[in-house]
């Protein structure tokens, strides 16, 4: 059952009055209908725990290895380049060519819908109608889940007891009841200047959220939308407001070194990680941009590459990379230094291997990294399926071999 909400014309129209650049925020917010497993039907904005809130984060989970495709509909009309494709060897390719566990991560935008299964099993289905086996992997699995009805208030809802999530765009004429996104310039050690939508501690994401620690007047407690900066000084930090006040708070994981890293999400690289002892210091944008909306993330078609090999060869196809990501929503990992990096296959254009370690990355907007550290760009890697037009069995070219891969938008 759907429970619909009632609000007075007079209340109504103050609301949405006092209310209508507030609700400007709407698009970027995570919102949908939220189903239980006795039936009943909550829809409004939701938050993962105290954590994910925007379209743009990332919810992740480990890939089930056996049949991740199997219960795909007959129809693969959606799937995209992959349409008609025989979903019956993907299982094959699995278990004959990678022997490794694999992380599946995607931008909440990009989710059509979740629906949980027994334990920590769940389908995630994406806007192409595709569904992805799950289990675990993160705490994304298993969280509670805030949801913001405006007739119950927030209802705080375990997850065993949901049946289904589905995700929609939000009203523009609802109030949100978060307030805006944390958005900034971080300056790091040696990495320069990086912008964009903060997570402070992997944690606070907007501006009603609190940072915490304390000064020489006692334990003091500070919303972020009060905060212009933030300058780590010593064993902690130096906090300042718009109005100018400063304040050294220390002795918490907001402000100190138990920090768990800052994460910087830029729409045309990805999501940056930022730890500790590479951040030097934050200067918080009061007028923040509206992040995306759930309208602006696309179906998914797949991926499509050029591979080039050291032997002169050039083959061309859709591919899965890692013998594992074959989706331009997914992500690829990898470090620089102590700066994490996970970057939508949609944001690069070229991959280029330079040793057993490390790999070039150049983005379509004109970045380019040295990544290693991870699976996704090092001789770890389980090298690349391509399927080619009109041949039915898979290249598999070893990542040893490969020269350059040029992705195609």
């Amino acid at each position: 059952m759907r429970f619909l909400i009632y609000i007075p014309t007079l209340f109504f129209l103050t609301f949405v009055c006092q209310t209508n650049g507030h609700a400007q925020e709407n698009p970027s917010l995570i919102y949908g209908t939220l189903i239980t497993d006795s039936g009943e039907e909550f829809e409004g904005f939701m938050r993962w725990g105290k954590e994910e809130m925007y379209w743009h984060d990332l919810f992740n989970a480990e890939k089930v290895q056996s049949d991740q495709y199997k219960s795909m509909d007959n129809d693969q009309s959606s799937g995209g380049l992959w349409s008609g494709f025989d979903w019956d060897l993907r299982s094959l390719w699995k278990n004959k060519y990678s022997n490794s566990s694999h992380l599946f991560a995607c931008q909440f935008g990009e989710i059509q819908s979740l629906t949980m299964r027994r334990g920590d099993n769940v389908d995630l289905q994406m806007k192409n109608g595709l569904t992805i086996h799950l289990n675990g992997g993160s705490n994304d699995v298993g969280a509670t889940i805030h949801l913001h009805d405006y007739e119950l208030g927030v209802m705080k809802i375990d997850w065993q007891k949901i049946k289904k999530i589905e995700f929609s765009q939000a009203k523009t004429s609802l109030s949100p009841p978060f307030g805006k996104a944390i958005y900034g310039h971080v300056k790091t050690r040696r990495n320069g200047v990086l912008t964009g939508f903060i997570k402070w501690d992997l944690d606070e994401r907007c501006g009603e959220d609190v940072l915490d620690g304390d000064s020489k007047y006692g334990d003091q407690k500070i919303l972020f939308k009060h905060i212009a900066s933030i300058t780590k000084d010593g064993n902690g930090s130096i906090i300042k407001t718009h109005s100018g006040k400063e304040m050294k708070l220390d002795d918490s994981n907001d402000v100190d070194n138990g920090n768990r890293g800052i994460r910087i999400f830029n729409q045309e690289v990805g999501n940056i990680e930022v730890g500790w002892s590479d951040f030097r210091s934050l200067e918080i944008v009061a007028d923040s941009p509206v992040g995306p909306a759930y309208e602006d993330y696309k179906t998914p078609k797949g991926l499509k590459a050029q591979v080039l090999t050291f032997d002169d060869h050039t083959f061309e196809g859709l591919i899965v990379y890692d013998i594992d990501e074959m989706w331009e929503i997914e992500t690829l990992e990898g470090n620089d230094d102590n700066i994490e990096y996970q970057i939508p296959f949609k944001n690069i254009k070229r991959i280029v291997p330079k040793n057993n370690s490390y790999s070039m990355v150049y983005l379509w907007c004109g970045e380019e990294y040295l990544l290693g550290g991870s699976q996704d760009v090092s001789q770890q890697n389980n090298g690349i399926l391509l399927f080619a037009s009109g041949k039915k069995d898979a290249i598999n070219i070893k990542w040893h071999d490969i020269d350059e891969i040029i992705l195609k938008q």
